[in-house]
Parts: structure tokens; C-alpha cells; sequence
């Protein structure tokens, strides 16, 4: 199943063209967040050629990756993946997988250090191990030393990864951490605690507006890494669904280029970190519109059934009525487009066939609900 919502994942190309342009040429792309493998138990796999061919459909340049769940143990497939980035020409960078409840944890992680991986994915949930943990304070430690990463799983599925993040980043200054699919296991705990802690990153790689929307308005630009999480997510609508939140917080052209990139090139170098500016606020957000917000809450049910492998018809339904909000009509325009993917998502998921389909115009009418109201005039 690789890269599974390639085929429906440009069904907001008119939203992702206009945030390109108004990102401005010449940006460098390095997706944070991909994987590769063939064992994992959620039956999904990826091969290193198919994610080399979706960066190329999305116009970007070079990918983070790491193996997927291998219930059989890591050091095989670290190795593939370093021999991947080996051959890749320079498009992929790669993580070794480290499970510390295996007794040779910290000798893999030595291992693949010097075999060329750039620091470290560790995953609380296929992995099965709670913070704070013995072995992962040495392989953060063995991090520091190198001044590389170590990427978490902070997504669904976890408590809170809690205070062992701040005092890991505290007590090893030089190491990364990195909290993938925006930390919204630990965002509104970590995020506002992260001003002044420049080494603990979140990546990008999550679908929900309202949680990109606290990211980006409450984390330092400098601390945010795009990520798209192939072959589960899509490179073309990750990208456009972060464009759209930079700009409605307020962010630049330039503070979103250091995300789309240039700071991710700076970690896995171990060099020092840019400083794009502090955390916006939500001041630039705009007013509350109920229309959006009332669209944005029956979306989200409905993706949510989607991805549970239940039915998304009601959510979609009273999504739709959501955009009837007469109340609104400065926003009519808007709300209408919000209409439009939605009903292109009842289109796609009354046909039957994969059900990535519908969802993908789904997630992207929830962005567009999210940010419009910010974006209108700008």
C-alpha cells in the first residue's frame, strides 16, 4: 500500500498553488516525518523508491526516514534503511529505530550511529514503553553528544509524554527532541513550556486544523518542522494544510521556509538551530465564525469515523448544513468552497472504492474552514 493518498491528496491543488506563491521560489523541502518497511501490523508498507517518487510529485527535495513497526526486531531494518539514504542521491536522510526494551538497545544505537544514521526514532505506542525510561535517557544522551535528533512518536495512542521531555531536553542540551504529529499527545502542556527550550522541536505530520492552528500559534516558528508521515499522509496535502496555518497566525514567507526546510537541514547537521522569531499568539487568527467552526466539528467526526472504518454520511450531512450559515454572508464565498470539498467527499466515499478518497477532501475542507477567516484580505 505505498503512499496510499498519493492519488487524492491534490484535491486542494488551487489552495496549495496559492500558498506556494505566496511562500515565494527557491524554498529547499525536508519532510521530518517518513517510514519505510514491509512488516508492520497495520498492513501498511512503503519502499524508499515510492517516497523518492512522491517527493517528486510534490516538488519537494528530501525526506527523513525511518523503518516502520518491526515486530521482529530493528537492526535489519536499519540497515536497509541507511543502505536507502546511501543510494537515494541525497533525498533521503535516515533515523535508526531504536526499541529500548530490547537488551542491545544502546549497541544498535551505537552501531547505526556509526554506520551513518543522523540520530534517532523512538515510539512510546508500537513500541510499548512509557517516559521516563532508563534506556531512552542514554540514547537521548548519545544524541547530545552528537548534537543530533531523536524524533518521538507524540501522537495518538499515548498518555502525555510529560516532564521526562523537559528535563531530557534540559539535561542534554546538544541532543534534538522532536514531537512528531505536532505533540498533540503534549501540546498544551509542552508547547507554551518549550519558549526558551530551542532543542525540543514538533514536527508537522497531523491532519486536524485546530490542533496546527495551536502549534503554530503557541511553539516558535524555529521549533516547528514540516512533516508529512508518508506513506500514511501525503506530501501535497501536508504541505498545503502548513502554508495555510503559517500564514493565518501571522508567520512570513521566510519564517515558513525555515520550517519547510532549513532548520531541519541545520539538525540533522548538528549545527546551530535558526531563530525565526517568537510564537505568534493567536491574535492574528481573526473572529470566531460559527459556520467554519460548527463545519470543522462535524469534519473532524467524519474523518474520524473514516479512518475507524465506520460511516461518515451524517458528519458530512450536517457538515454541509454548517455552511449554510446565512449570518455569515462576509463569508459566503468561503463558506462555500468549505461546501464545495464537501460535497466532493460525499461524492467520493458514496462510490465505494478506498475510502482515502473521500477523506482527503474532508481534511481539506476542515483546513480551509480553519484558516479562511484569518486569511480574508491578506
Amino acid at each position: 500500500m505505498p503512499v496510499r493518498p498519493l492519488p487524492f491528496d491534490d484535491v486542494g491543488s488551487d489552495l496549495r498553488a496559492e500558498a506556494l506563491r505566496w511562500l515565494g521560489d527557491g524554498v529547499t523541502w525536508f519532510d521530518a516525518h517518513t517510514h519505510i518497511g514491509h512488516h508492520d501490523p497495520d498492513g501498511y508498507e512503503a519502499d524508499p523508491e515510492e517516497l523518492v517518487a512522491a517527493l517528486e510529485l510534490a516538488g519537494q527535495q528530501k525526506a527523513l526516514v525511518f523503518p516502520m513497526q518491526e515486530p521482529g526486531g530493528y537492526r535489519a531494518a536499519n540497515d536497509w534503511v541507511l543502505r536507502s539514504c546511501a543510494e537515494s542521491g541525497g533525498r533521503l536522510v535516515g533515523l535508526a529505530r531504536i526499541d529500548p526494551k530490547d537488551p542491545g538497545a544502546m549497541d544498535e544505537a551505537r552501531r547505526t550511529l556509526a554506520a551513518g544514521a543522523r540520530g534517532f526514532k523512538l515510539h512510546p505506542r508500537s513500541d510499548a514503553f512509557g517516559l521516563p525510561h532508563p534506556v531512552v535517557e542514554e540514547v537521548v544522551a548519545l544524541a547530545g553528544e552528537h548534537r543530533l535528533p531523536v524524533l518521538f512518536h507524540a501522537g495518538r495512542g499515548i498518555p502525555d509524554l510529560g516532564d521526562s521531555v523537559i528535563h531530557m531536553a534540559t539535561d542534554h542540551p546538544g541532543a534534538r527532541l522532536i514531537l512528531a504529529h505536532a505533540g498533540i499527545s503534549d501540546l498544551g502542556l509542552l508547547g507554551p513550556r518549550a519558549a526558551g527550550r530551542s532543542n525540543i522541536l514538533f514536527d508537522t505530520s497531523w491532519w486536524h486544523v485546530s490542533d496546527l492552528l495551536t502549534l503554530f500559534a503557541t511553539v516558535a516558528p524555529g521549533q516547528i518542522l514540516y512533516a508529512s508521515d508518508m506513506p500514511y499522509g501525503g506530501p501535497r496535502y501536508a504541505s498545503m494544510a502548513m502554508l495555510r496555518v503559517a500564514r493565518a497566525v501571522g508567520l512570513s514567507p521566510e519564517q515558513a521556509a525555515g520550517i519547510a526546510g532549513a532548520q531541519l537541514e541545520r539538525v540533522v547537521a548538528g549545527e546551530d538551530l535558526l531563530d525565526l522569531g517568537a510564537a505568534p499568539g493567536t491574535g492574528g487568527l481573526g473572529p470566531r465564525v460559527l459556520g467554519f467552526e460548527r463545519a470543522i466539528g462535524y469534519l473532524t467526526a467524519a474523518v474520524q469515523m473514516t479512518f475507524r472504518q465506520g460511516d461518515p454520511t451524517e458528519a458530512l450531512a450536517l457538515a454541509r448544513l454548517a455552511c449554510q450559515a446565512q449570518a455569515e454572508a462576509e463569508h459566503y464565498d468561503d463558506l462555500r468552497a468549505v461546501d464545495d470539498l464537501i460535497a466532493l467527499a460525499q461524492e467520493r466515499t458514496a462510490a465505494g472504492g478506498d475510502p482515502y478518497a473521500g477523506v482527503h477532501a474532508a481534511m481539506t475542507a476542515q483546513v480551509l474552514a480553519g484558516t479562511s477567516a484569518a486569511l480574508n484580505g491578506r
